[in-house]
């Protein structure tokens, strides 16, 4: 007897102390750090997936670094980037919320669920459309500079180009061709009448179609800058950015800055100005959302960065072989304007086929 009273008295003790546990307020969530080093592999993407809990919370990662990230595309190795203060809290306010809210709504079999995708689609192409909007710029310098552009068969005049590595060989490579790598030295051929002082940047460029009453598609490549350029001779430049791949022979020309115009943004019209899609870099099978393209709107039309065009598809005839009425196809934002065309880049797509020759008209228009 006197056993089993022992045994009754601890299995007191041991559900006293695991109901005292249970009613102890659970731990705080860790702090989010103020900064972050950057490795190889991660994202602005992967890190707001990360701290945020969000991947399409990235601009706020990217507002915060703006004096370190030249191009919202591209972070690298050893980068400190800021991080957002205060999500951190996010986990425990709502817990708090959950243990003070009522009782659950009866279970209804025909509700929607969190697996229904109209549930969230509307929602997430808001807050898409809201991050985007709450930028100081309607067009992003990094996507200006890779973006590319028609220019006079031929492409600049006076171009540099690209020589070779200047970093020295210990076997030679057996390929034409090597691609050069982000940070290599190489020799070039400057620009006729640049100004060679070190810190002077340039963009290596390789030639593209010559598309039919417009020009040449001239598509950029790199960013390099002169550095311990001896002054004489070839000059030597580092690669900063990469874009696509660097070669040599590849053309080299000065930058031609964008010129930002902060906190402004299109606002919508009616009946724009028309142009046509006449070219799609790499011309896809289905165009991607960041897809470059060009049109074949100028400057003379109008047109300036930000600008937005709506393209629209045909859907053919019906029964009777009345004309169905065109829809839209896809959203351009216009990133570069030119006296021979426009570059743009796909920001919204609602129809799989986007082919070259369709029907364009400015949507919304910078102020």
């Amino acid at each position: 007897m006197a056993r089993i009273r022992a045994l009754l008295l601890a299995s007191a003790v041991v559900g006293a102390a695991l109901t005292l546990q249970a009613q102890q307020p659970a731990a705080a969530p860790a702090a989010m750090p103020a900064t972050h080093t950057v490795v190889r592999g991660e994202t602005l993407w992967s890190l707001a997936k990360q701290y945020l809990g969000d991947a399409y919370l990235w601009p706020e990662i990217y507002r915060l670094n703006t004096a370190v990230i030249e191009d919202p595309h591209w972070i690298y190795p050893g980068e400190v980037l800021k991080l957002p203060a205060g999500v951190a809290e996010a986990p425990a306010a709502a817990a708090g919320a959950a243990a003070t809210a009522g009782p659950a709504a009866p279970y209804d079999p025909n509700a929607s669920t969190i697996f229904d995708s109209r549930r969230t689609q509307g929602q997430r192409r808001a807050r898409q459309s809201a991050e985007l909007m709450k930028s100081r710029l309607a067009v992003r310098p990094g996507e200006y500079l890779a973006a590319p552009f028609v220019w006079t068969v031929g492409g600049p005049v006076s171009a540099g180009r690209v020589l070779k590595s200047a970093n020295s060989q210990i076997i030679a490579p057996t390929l034409e061709q090597r691609v050069y790598q982000s940070q290599e030295a190489i020799y070039i051929r400057l620009p006729g009448g640049a100004d060679r002082a070190n810190g002077t940047r340039f963009m290596t460029f390789e030639l593209g179609p010559v598309l039919q009453g417009q020009g040449q598609v001239v598509v950029p490549t790199g960013i390099i800058e002169l550095r311990e350029d001896p002054a004489a001779g070839d000059g030597r430049a580092v690669i900063l950015q990469r874009f696509r791949q660097v070669l040599e022979g590849q053309g080299v020309m000065p930058i031609d800055s964008l010129m930002p115009r902060l906190d402004q943004h299109p606002s919508a019209v009616e009946f724009g100005a028309g142009t046509k899609l006449s070219w799609v870099l790499n011309q896809p099978v289905l165009a991607q959302i960041g897809q470059y393209m060009i049109l074949t709107a100028t400057s003379r039309d109008g047109f300036v960065p930000g600008d937005q065009v709506t393209l629209m598809t045909s859907l053919g005839t019906g029964e009777q072989g009345e004309r169905h009425t065109p829809e839209a196809a896809g959203v351009l934002q216009v990133l570069r304007v030119t006296p021979y065309g426009s570059s743009a880049i796909l920001v919204n797509r609602s129809q799989a086929a986007i082919t070259i020759g369709m029907d364009g008209r400015v949507s919304a228009k910078m102020p």
